[in-house]
């Protein structure tokens, strides 16, 4: 039977985010990272500084279908627990530098009030 590979750190981190975010204010944090929003980046952010553990699966089941041993030891946690903190912050800054502004020449404002 075919396996499939299965990231059982990214369901740690995945988890830990979730119950993390919920101890920030909704605003900005949690709507921030809501979903839909920079949550992907920031498990992106932790999984690419820690190493990940894989396990394999029957190809015909789900994760989800299948109990997965999934132990961290409290350093390992501790460690994953201080990467989202850290991420949180680094990911909103990284966001809030983009400058979304319009060059000066575009900038209608501007243009229009020297034509008066």
């Amino acid at each position: 039977m075919q396996k499939n590979l299965v990231n059982i750190t990214l369901a740690v981190v995945t988890e830990e985010v979730e119950i993390i975010l919920e101890s920030y204010p909704k605003h900005p944090y949690q709507q921030a990272f809501s979903p839909s929003g920079l949550r992907q980046d920031l498990i992106a952010y932790v999984l690419s500084r820690v190493p990940n553990r894989y396990t394999a699966i029957d190809s015909g089941e789900s994760a989800s279908n299948q109990t997965v041993q999934v132990s961290c030891s409290s350093e390992q946690l501790l460690h994953i627990e201080n990467l989202i903190h850290t991420g949180i912050r680094d990911v909103l800054h990284s966001y809030q530098n983009i400058d979304y502004r319009l060059p000066e020449e575009v900038k209608f404002d501007s243009r229009v009030a020297s034509w008066f």
